[in-house]
């Protein structure tokens, strides 16, 4: 734990010095390259990482790489000088390159902040090829996880979200290059005060002192308040949370790693990392408590090379709840990158399409009235009959229901009936509501999952639902005190 730490120059260096051997960032063996902004954190990992290796040999050999973001125009092409001349200074070589960032942002239509950090990334992996480095060292500081911390937890996260920053990490799930922070036990001011006892100049960007962006406005704003009114040690604590959070997710994720190998179905997934589909034993999935079946899920997703940020709590959310829940085939796409199909107890992950992109998975049926009709390379059988109001039959019916089972007005019924699955433009009336709405808006409404909202089988008339089965009927179908003869609507799974 150094959290609370407070360094002169000589104790920062052997702090820093531990913190590279405790964590094991890198070795004698190792070419480093540093990357260089010009600001005061990656100034300070230069020297103390450059002085580290002069005393006692840290890595084998340091480059510098600088990334200009064309950003701020005449400062973003001093920083570049600037870090041109620490080179010189400390006499190592350097990669320097130049990205127009506004424009990347604006044609990927992604935020400044992040087109920046996808782009600078890539550009550090293109560079430590380039010169044979096996480890990027970047220069966040303490004060750099905790706003992480916090601005996550404002956005919303979750146990990974957590965790902070990691001291050090693999640049991309099957990358072999390592992403190490040797600075992240540091405090920006004790690196500041470094700075001033080396006598090291450094730049200092004006975008940061911008309160536009939300992240500035964490750091200048909501900290300094946290710390004045609730808790003084604020940035301490959020470090803990993270170290503590870290801990436990390491534990669940080796679980989970395990559980993932014993679920894991497909043949070609013991021997190579990086898999086309995932085929995983539902059996075994549900056996576990739906922590650790994210966790696999997450596995899966990372196997299939998919990025992890691409989907969300609710992308998660929404597998889970098939996985869990659903007893009929189902298959789906979430977000356009993870295809999902549950099919004979098995659950498969995918990047290829599988059928439910070529059509629905239940096709356009006539439904036989009275009668049952089994609904093609489906489990399901439709059931109807007609019956009088008699004999308390009615009520019966309600106290036996489930809500696969609906009764309406037959005399309101024009035949023939259909059954499908929702098409673009669907809508109806649901029982109970002022009035018509589009079936996508009733699906949003009652929160059914999206993965599921293309499986809904619906009974229609005049090619308009009447019945989204398992959820409500249309309020025109509905039985009144004027109804004589009742339409029984049961759709049945067979085993």
């Amino acid at each position: 734990m150094w959290e609370g730490y407070s360094f002169n120059m000589l104790q920062l260096q052997k702090h820093v010095t531990a913190v590279i051997k405790e964590y094991n960032l890198f070795s004698a063996n190792d070419t480093v390259l540093l990357g260089v902004s010009g600001g005061p954190d990656s100034v300070a990992l230069l020297s103390l990482i450059f002085d580290a290796n002069r005393v006692n040999p840290a890595c084998s050999d340091i480059f510098i790489a600088h990334l200009n973001h064309l950003i701020r125009g005449k400062e973003s092409e001093e920083d570049e000088q600037f870090v041109n001349n620490l080179a010189q200074k400390f006499k190592l070589s350097i990669i320097s390159e130049r990205r127009d960032i506004k424009k990347i942002a604006r044609e990927c239509k992604m935020s400044l902040e992040e087109a920046a950090r996808e782009e600078r990334y890539k550009f550090l992996e293109n560079a430590a090829k380039k010169v044979g480095a096996n480890v990027i060292a970047v220069g966040h500081n303490a004060d750099d996880n905790a706003e992480t911390i916090l601005h996550r937890i404002i956005r919303g996260t979750g146990i990974v979200g957590l965790g902070g920053m990691r001291p050090k990490r693999k640049l991309t799930p099957f990358s072999s290059l390592n992403l190490v922070r040797p600075l992240l036990f540091t405090w920006r001011k004790d690196i500041i005060a470094y700075l001033k006892e080396k006598d090291l100049s450094y730049r200092v960007d004006s975008t940061n002192f911008e309160t536009d962006q939300f992240r500035n406005r964490i750091r200048a704003e909501l900290i300094p308040l946290l710390e004045k009114n609730y808790n003084s040690k604020i940035k301490e604590s959020l470090v803990k949370l993270s170290e503590t959070t870290t801990q436990n997710y390491d534990f669940l994720e080796a679980q989970a790693k395990d559980l993932f190998e014993e679920a894991l179905l497909n043949i070609e997934g013991k021997t190579d990392e990086i898999l086309s589909e995932v085929v995983l034993d539902i059996h075994k999935l549900k056996e576990v408590p739906q922590i650790l079946q994210q966790i696999i899920i997450r596995e899966a997703v990372v196997r299939l090379n998919i990025p992890l940020k691409k989907l969300g709590y609710k992308n998660y959310k929404n597998i889970l709840s098939i996985l869990n829940y659903r007893k009929t085939p189902v298959s789906n796409v979430v977000k356009d990158y993870l295809n999902v199909k549950i099919e004979d107890d098995k659950l498969h992950l995918s990047k290829m399409k599988y059928y439910v992109e070529e059509g629905p998975i239940l096709k356009e049926t006539v439904i036989k009235i009275p009668g049952e009709t089994k609904l093609v390379e489906t489990k399901y059988i439709v059931k109807m009959e007609i019956k009088e109001i008699e004999n308390g039959f009615l009520e019966g019916f309600k106290r036996s229901r489930t809500k696969y089972d609906e009764a309406v007005d037959f005399d309101k019924i024009s035949v023939p009936l259909m059954i499908r699955t929702r098409r673009p433009g669907d809508k109806f009336w649901p029982l109970g509501s002022p009035g018509i709405q589009k079936v996508k808006d009733f699906f949003i409404n009652n929160k059914i999952p999206m993965l599921e909202r293309d499986t809904v089988p619906m009974v229609t008339m005049y090619d308009q639902p009447i019945w989204i089965v398992g959820f409500r009927i249309d309020d025109r179908i509905r039985i009144t005190k004027d109804t004589k003869r009742l339409l029984i609507m049961k759709l049945e799974v067979t085993t």
